[in-house]
């Protein structure tokens, strides 16, 4: 009953398109997202008023003392009028460092190539992911790239040689580290098993390659990694808990002193994909692994019932007995003493 209900919730909330990365790859032709500074201003000024749009997970607190304006210049002064392939490794500084943003313990959530599903997992988990914090609500989805003449390229953003050498590139490692090594307690990643014989734990990743390494024993006392596959991937080429990419992934944390624990396809993580695809073989047999346990749930709820009945019959007969029937049974026995004493 708890998985049916959730999954009522989750087909509303759950997006219907397939997972995206964090960088996403613009069609030829598109460039900096329209208005992007008073795009990105306005969601400054929104996530500090705690009046995002339904179904975000942010952190917010009126109390919070960013000044928006201030970090719209940090981020224009990076890119705006510069050469879009040679900002440098110092692009972006002031602006990942002004928006930086402290969660409590226990609260964030990585994600490595399970973007949408992961951001779902968030919000019913109250976790964190980097897109949940202030720079990440305010440059989520946003494309952007400099032009020497008119500031900002609206119509399309140049193939750099290296995507790290992007605006974008520059961008989200950077901020991605930032929001790692503000990690503390216990931390949960979403990788993907599903990536077509590629590891779950790739050479490339922002995980692999920013945010791991910013974990450190010192603060984060354990990870636990949430292995997803698509519904219907039978591949073979599919990873595993403990073998592996994943394998390696549990010695980097050993190494690190910092507890690894690993979970293949939850079923607090099936059932946000069955909400899209309630048909599925796996969705079908979570369905009918939740009937036993309900049913189990409702005879013992049936059996404290019967207890309780039993148990208000023998009060009452035991009230009725000493307060009428031997009250009754008193007085008779009082009125013949009567009559043979008289007698």
């Amino acid at each position: 009953m708890f998985i049916f209900l959730m999954l009522s919730l989750l087909a509303a909330l759950t997006p219907q398109e397939g997972d995206t990365y964090r960088f996403p790859r613009y069609p030829a032709g598109d460039g900096t997202t329209p208005n992007i500074l008073d795009l990105i201003e306005g969601r400054c000024f929104e996530y500090l008023e705690c009046v995002p749009p339904i179904n975000s997970n942010i952190e917010c607190d009126p109390d919070f003392s960013f000044n928006c304006t201030s970090l719209v210049m940090d981020f224009k002064k990076d890119i705006a009028y510069q050469e879009p392939c040679t900002l440098g490794p110092d692009a972006f500084e002031d602006f990942v460092n002004n928006t930086a943003q402290e969660f409590p313990p226990n609260s964030h959530l990585l994600w490595s190539g399970t973007k949408e599903i992961s951001h779902v997992y968030g919000l019913f988990t109250k976790r964190k992911t980097l897109e949940d914090s202030l720079v990440g609500f305010m440059m989520n989805d946003v494309a952007f790239c400099g032009s020497v003449e008119t500031g900002f390229d609206f119509r399309q953003c140049p193939s750099c040689q290296t995507f790290s050498e992007s605006a974008s590139g520059i961008f989200w490692p950077k901020a991605s580290a930032k929001f790692a090594s503000l990690a503390s307690g216990e931390v949960e990643v979403v990788l993907s098993a599903s990536n077509g014989g590629r590891p779950s734990f790739r050479n490339g990743s922002i995980f692999r390659s920013i945010e791991v390494p910013k974990l450190t024993s010192s603060k984060v006392s354990k990870l636990t990694t949430i292995l997803v596959r698509d519904l219907g991937d039978n591949s073979t080429t599919s990873e595993h808990c403990g073998a592996g990419s994943l394998l390696e992934l549990k010695n980097i944390m050993h190494e690190k002193n910092i507890t690894f624990s690993c979970e293949e396809n939850p079923n607090r993580i099936r059932a946000i994909q069955c909400a899209t695809n309630p048909r599925a073989k796996e969705c079908i047999d979570l369905f009918n692994s939740d009937k036993e346990p309900c049913s189990s749930y409702t005879a013992f709820i049936v059996v404290i019932v019967i207890l309780v009945v039993i148990i208000i019959v023998v009060f009452l007969l035991s009230l009725y007995y000493f307060c009428v029937y031997k009250h009754t049974k008193d007085q008779s026995d009082k009125a013949k003493l009567t009559v043979c004493c008289n007698a």
